[in-house]
């Protein structure tokens, strides 16, 4: 297994998301250039590294609707190339994800940018999603890690992930512990319902006392809930709170990001 904690210094992680543009191969993202989008994106990471966020996701959240399992290679290809520069110039570890759940790409994305760590959205229950259905990871992606020699790249699973549903009736507790023992994830992430939604608190006390790897919040974490949380989490992936205004479709405010470490320290 990976030592996530070891990637950020034994820190409690805050993790903030650069949220790419619409991407080529989508309707909307038809005209975006590499220039624009590395633009972008080293923007959202300055704001980041500025707040004090101690990692950052790349991740093409505005590429509606979301593909359950694949993307196309232009989409792989953009988006090696865009996370390739920011890796370059980040000062902070930067993890990958491609939204549903592309698995194979995220892996081989990570290996070939150098980038630490991968989410994998959908890792030992199968899932519904508003475009389909969406396979569980945790068999291929083992075996994939190491067959490319991704081995220090770590894998952060969500275990009854947000904006999705799992197809058979079982606990959150159930699911956690296939993840950690049957799955072989290196960190574990729990969300509440929606993106911007935050996760139980009694879910979260919950899953922390059942299990030994590290656990992560994924969603609805903001300076009134983040300590409370961060008693029971080794780190958080926050994205509304951290745009201005707290509004997910505005671009990073370094302030949100210095407001909610500040609570931390």
């Amino acid at each position: 297994m990976v030592d996530f904690k070891g990637i950020f210094n034994n820190k409690k992680a805050v993790i903030g998301m650069i949220h790419l543009p619409p991407l080529p191969g989508t309707p909307e993202g038809r005209n975006q250039t590499f220039r624009s989008l590395t633009d972008f994106a080293l923007s959202e990471l300055e704001a980041l590294e500025k707040g004090g966020a101690n990692g950052a996701i790349v991740e093409n959240f505005w590429d509606y609707p979301y593909l359950p399992n694949r993307v196309s290679p232009l989409t792989l290809s953009v988006m090696a190339a865009v996370a390739g520069v920011v890796t370059e110039k980040a000062s902070i570890p930067i993890g990958v994800n491609i939204l549903y759940n592309d698995f194979k790409s995220e892996i081989a994305l990570a290996r070939s940018v150098g980038a630490a760590f991968i989410r994998a959205e959908v890792f030992v229950d199968t899932a519904y999603c508003e475009s389909g259905i969406i396979n569980p990871s945790c068999a291929e992606i083992i075996r994939e890690r190491a067959l490319i020699g991704a081995d220090d790249t770590a894998i952060l699973a969500d275990v009854h992930g947000k904006n999705t549903a799992p197809m058979w009736n079982r606990s959150l507790i159930e699911s956690a512990l296939d993840a950690q023992d049957r799955g072989r994830a290196d960190a574990i992430i729990i969300t509440g319902a929606g993106t911007g939604k935050s996760a139980s608190l009694d879910d979260v006390k919950e899953v922390r006392e059942k299990i030994k790897i590290p656990m992560l919040v994924g969603s609805g974490v903001n300076p009134k809930t983040v300590k409370q949380l961060f008693e029971f989490c080794d780190g958080a992936i926050i994205g509304s709170f951290f745009k201005k205004d707290g509004k997910i479709n505005n671009p990073t405010d370094s302030e949100r990001v210095r407001e909610l470490v500040e609570v931390l320290k």
